[in-house]
């Protein structure tokens, strides 16, 4: 079970109430979070030692496992088990490889540093606990967020989890052609508990997966879509990430991608 004290305190340190904070621990508190394993020191890592992590977890865990943890979530709110989907999904297909292009930052993989940096892992983590993850995209946040989540007593999903899985797929089919991805997360407000920060990262681990994606977004079920091949709109006029910063409702459910991720939820029939 995961320790709600030492939760606690890691929302302590970067959450208030008004918001983003950046709030001193006395000793004992750092040390109780730190005994349980949801704060820690930090470390340094290369940008092949974080390749390598990624790659030795995707090939050991079960993504039939990850799906049904995404799914009991939904009920839930296990934010920290929805997470592993979205990061699974984007690491299943990242090659092993070496820094490639320019000193700030991977062309392949978007990672920003070649040489071994001091990586803060707390900020991650209380990422990963208040809104599901927000990092999908980078490889550090993936090797972390799967290695926590191996760690996890796992849930097993019920009835009602796979009642709001299938009103969250209604949803987006009913989404008129016209509708954005915005429309799309206001009309989730009253299918499952959630704030609107917690709806945006679902519905981009469903882009991740290429439920929510098109010809020119793809997301990454298939294959891994370098960084520099990401194409993303003006972010003036369009903040959510890659893939489903292209979607509309006119592309719909990506049914083949849904048949895998899926399989038991019911399609719904436009």
């Amino acid at each position: 079970m995961v320790d709600k004290k030492a939760v606690k305190i890691l929302f302590k340190r970067y959450w208030s109430s008004a918001g983003w904070t950046n709030t001193h621990l006395n000793k004992e508190e750092l040390e109780y979070a730190k005994e349980a394993r949801i704060m820690f020191e930090s470390i340094e890592l290369s940008h092949d030692e974080i390749i390598h992590k990624v790659n030795e977890l995707v090939n050991i865990l079960d993504l039939k496992e990850i799906i049904e943890q995404f799914i009991a979530s939904l009920s839930t709110r296990r934010l920290d088990l929805r997470s592993a989907l979205g990061s699974y999904i984007v690491g299943k297909h990242l090659i092993e490889h070496t820094f490639t292009g320019t000193e700030s930052y991977c062309i392949y993989c978007g990672l920003y540093s070649k040489n071994k940096e001091r990586q803060d892992l707390n900020i991650l983590n209380f990422e990963r606990f208040k809104w599901g993850g927000i990092r999908h995209l980078d490889p550090l946040y993936i090797a972390f967020d799967l290695k926590q989540y191996s760690n996890l007593e796992k849930l097993v999903p019920t009835s009602e989890d796979y009642e709001i899985l299938n009103k969250i797929l209604i949803a987006v089919n009913e989404l008129p052609p016209e509708g954005n991805i915005r429309d799309l997360e206001k009309a989730l407000t009253k299918i499952l508990k959630s704030n609107k920060e917690e709806r945006e990262v679902l519905i981009q681990i469903l882009g991740y997966c290429s439920i929510l994606s098109n010809k020119d977004y793809p997301g990454f079920m298939n294959k891994f879509i370098p960084f520099f091949e990401r194409e993303e709109p003006n972010h003036y006029k369009n903040d959510w990430t890659y893939p489903v910063c292209g979607w509309t409702g006119k592309n719909g459910l990506n049914r083949e991608a849904l048949k895998i991720i899926f399989p038991h939820a019911i399609e719904p029939v436009k």
